[in-house]
């Protein structure tokens, strides 16, 4: 296994690298067991509770440090060192905390509870500022209202400058990473003890066999491998309008593929040209595991962007939001006209 950047901080950071001397690897150390004796394990059991509808794929200790290992994967290109060892610290931190919020209310804002945890941080660290922070880079890691741009670009807290924005995309991208065969309970879902409308999300997991960055051609393979079961079943999703619709695997793979080029669109927005990934390329297996040879033909596809780029909308003081309106009135060219005719006749 190559070296992670956890393992890089461990053994290069010293107190020398961070404000004030502050052993801040004793600190994530410490702080690392708490969060995996007492967080991590929790979080499937609690879920559940809330609603028992929902059996989540692994959010265990085990899924953090699958976390830890995509950004380590985005980062080797540039090295480790590319990010302050404070910078670490955070992005560590942010690791740890981004999904434990599940254990207070479910999936649902599950981000917003991440703060819980920052308490448990040695009281030495007595800055507010920087258990802020690393909330709202851990809490940026879901939502579509732009939960990044919401921040900061940089910070400097004790005199150490923090990329705030950066260190909230790579958190993002190594959470939607972070998925594969590992997190899902194969033998409940083989045996039919998965609820019905989690059954979708241990199937995609159970199936998905890669899942890598690859920074020096800026891309991320995916490969699936399908059995008979697989494609012949179908699952239950439901849809944006609150109701519950039966889809295939393969369809959902499509969907999930194309989820994962639009993050990194946006974490693309976020970091330099060196660390975007700007493809993703899918294979699809067919395999008989009985007779271990494939029963279709594989499917290969990359997404990237083609053509000429679209804009969400094409009406500007949509996309300019409050910029282009003052007192909640369109600076328009008739509007602008009227205003300056107006003060010229009141002169």
């Amino acid at each position: 296994m190559k070296e992670t950047i956890e393992e890089f901080f461990i053994k290069q950071a010293v107190p020398h690298d961070f404000p004030n001397h502050v052993d801040y690897v004793a600190i994530y150390k410490s702080f690392r067991t708490f969060m995996n004796q007492e967080i991590h394990k929790e979080i499937k059991t609690m879920t559940s509770r809330f609603n028992p509808n929902v059996y989540l794929n692994d959010h265990s200790a085990e899924h953090v440090q699958m976390v830890i290992e995509k950004i380590s994967s985005i980062l080797r290109e540039t090295g480790f060192d590319y990010l302050s060892k404070y910078e670490i610290f955070i992005l560590l931190i942010g690791a740890h905390i981004h999904d434990a919020g599940h254990i207070f209310q479910g999936r649902s804002g599950h981000e917003k509870t991440g703060k819980k945890f920052l308490s448990e941080l040695p009281k030495y660290i007595s800055s507010s500022i920087e258990r802020i922070t690393i909330q709202k880079i851990a809490q940026a890691h879901s939502g579509k209202e732009d939960p990044i741009g919401a921040l900061e670009s940089n910070m400097r807290i004790s005199g150490e400058e923090i990329r705030t924005r950066m260190l909230a995309a790579l958190i993002r991208l190594g959470d939607e990473l972070a998925d594969g065969k590992s997190r899902s309970s194969n033998y409940l879902l083989n045996n039919g003890l998965i609820p019905m409308d989690s059954q979708l999300f241990h199937a995609f997991s159970s199936c998905l066999d890669t899942f890598e960055p690859i920074t020096e051609s800026h891309e991320i393979e995916m490969t699936f491998c399908l059995n008979k079961n697989h494609v012949n079943a179908t699952y239950s999703k439901p849809s944006d309008n609150g109701k519950t619709e039966n889809i295939f695997l393969v369809d959902e793979i499509y969907a999930r593929t194309m989820k994962t080029f639009c993050e990194c669109l946006y974490y693309n927005r976020f970091v330099p040209e060196k660390l975007r990934l700007t493809t993703v390329s899918v294979k699809i297996h067919f395999i008989d595991e009985e007779k271990l040879e494939e029963f279709f033909e594989p499917i290969s596809f990359r997404i990237k962007e083609i053509g000429y780029p679209q804009l969400m909308s094409n009406d500007i003081f949509e996309l300019c939001n409050h910029d282009l309106q003052r007192n909640g009135i369109k600076l328009t060219g008739e509007y602008i006209m009227s205003s300056i005719k107006q003060a010229h006749e009141s002169i």
